[in-house]
C-alpha cells in the first residue's frame, strides 16, 4: 500500500454525499419540465453543451433520481421507456437539468457494459458497445449513476 500522491485528494463520505445531494437538487431546478437524458447518434463534440438536436430524449422523474450506496441513480419518468422515431445507435448522452442547463455528458452503452449511460431495447451489432434501435422500438434507461 502506498501513501496518496501530493496532488491526490481524498474526499470523505460526508462531502461526497453532499455533492450528490447538490447534484440531485440542481437537476430539478426549473419551473416547468423535468430533467432529462438526451441521446445522440452523432460524434461527440469537443466542447460540452454545444450539441445539435438530440436523437432521443428520456425525461427523468421528479426528483430526477435517488441516492443509494454512495451513488446518485437516475430515475426515468417512465420505466417502460421512450419510443424511437428514427433508427440509430446512440453514441453519447447529456444529462440536462429541468431548466435546460447541460450538467454532464458521457458515453452510451448497452446494459451491463459499463457506459456512463446504459440503455436497453435494441440489439448490439457485432463490434459495437451500444444497441441499434429501429423506428417504433423502445429505449429504456437501465443504468446511469453518478458517484
Amino acid at each position: 500500500m502506498t501513501a496518496p500522491a501530493y496532488d491526490e485528494w481524498r474526499l470523505g463520505g460526508a462531502l461526497l454525499l453532499a455533492q450528490l445531494q447538490a447534484t440531485l437538487t440542481r437537476l430539478d431546478i426549473g419551473a416547468t419540465g423535468n430533467a432529462a437524458v438526451r441521446l445522440y447518434t452523432t460524434a461527440r463534440p469537443d466542447t460540452m453543451g454545444v450539441s445539435t438536436a438530440p436523437w432521443l430524449e428520456i425525461p427523468l422523474a421528479r426528483p430526477a433520481g435517488v441516492i443509494a450506496d454512495g451513488l446518485l441513480v437516475l430515475q426515468p419518468q417512465n420505466a417502460a421507456g421512450v419510443m424511437v422515431l428514427a433508427g440509430g445507435i446512440p453514441r453519447w448522452a447529456e444529462l440536462v437539468a429541468a431548466d435546460g442547463a447541460v450538467l454532464a455528458e458521457g458515453g452510451v452503452t448497452a446494459a451491463g457494459v459499463g457506459g456512463c449511460f446504459e440503455v436497453a431495447g435494441g440489439t448490439v451489432p457485432e463490434g459495437e458497445v451500444a444497441p441499434q434501435f429501429y423506428a417504433g422500438g423502445i429505449v429504456t434507461l437501465t443504468g446511469s449513476a453518478l458517484g
